[in-house]
């Protein structure tokens, strides 16, 4: 029998939500939906540019979470969780879902970061030439590199959290980063690799 709104309040935390999703509250489902279909959809969006496919794949994910509700355990952070089970279910989509495991720095997926600069961030640059750069230094990346910058500054996760996502280990993501930080250091002159970490620390803190 499904149950709604079992008294939750509106501060309570996605876990909670989760929680009582678990205990047959569609309402709580739909309000996981409700915050986590826009990052869900940012970062699904960066492994395919069908946007047909990552919204199949996002209605997929919250249809199997209500059809598995009883049986789902408890993650220590739903968001991590969505953002791992959303990656796994394009990779099937896409057939690659074989071939993660094998998966090594520079092979082939996709992953598509592209850089927005707000205006008022940047003084007394040319704004579209700088993006422009930028962008040309974050396409030398592997795509597992720049799905690490992704979710460790636009998303804000810990290494810890961008290892759960990315199923590789913490020791592991340090080495993609740096790794990341090195190929742009590299491939940017010193003036723009500055400005692209000063937007970095701005997603991150922002």
């Amino acid at each position: 029998m499904i149950q709604t709104g079992q008294n939750l309040a509106p501060d309570s935390t996605p876990e909670q939500y989760w929680k009582a999703l678990k205990s047959d509250d569609g309402e709580a489902l739909s309000v996981l939906y409700s915050l986590y279909a826009n990052p869900l959809y940012n970062y699904g969006s960066k492994f395919s540019s069908d946007e047909e496919v990552v919204k199949e794949c996002i209605q997929s994910l919250f249809v199997t979470l209500w059809d598995r509700r009883n049986s789902l355990g408890t993650p220590v952070n739903v968001k991590n969780y969505l953002f791992k089970a959303l990656r796994v279910s394009i990779f099937k989509h896409k057939k690659l879902f074989e071939m993660q495991q094998r998966l090594k720095e520079g092979e082939n997926y996709s992953f598509l970061a592209t850089l927005s600069i707000e205006d008022e961030l940047i003084i007394g640059e040319d704004t579209s030439a700088l993006q422009l750069r930028l962008q040309a230094g974050l396409e030398q990346l592997s795509p597992r590199q720049k799905e690490a910058v992704f979710l460790r500054f636009y998303e804000g996760m810990s290494y810890a959290e961008v290892a759960e996502v990315m199923d590789i280990s913490v020791k592991g993501t340090y080495k993609v980063m740096a790794r990341a930080i090195d190929a742009l250091r590299e491939n940017l002159d010193k003036g723009d690799f500055s400005v692209l970490f000063v937007l970095f620390s701005y997603k991150l803190f922002n």
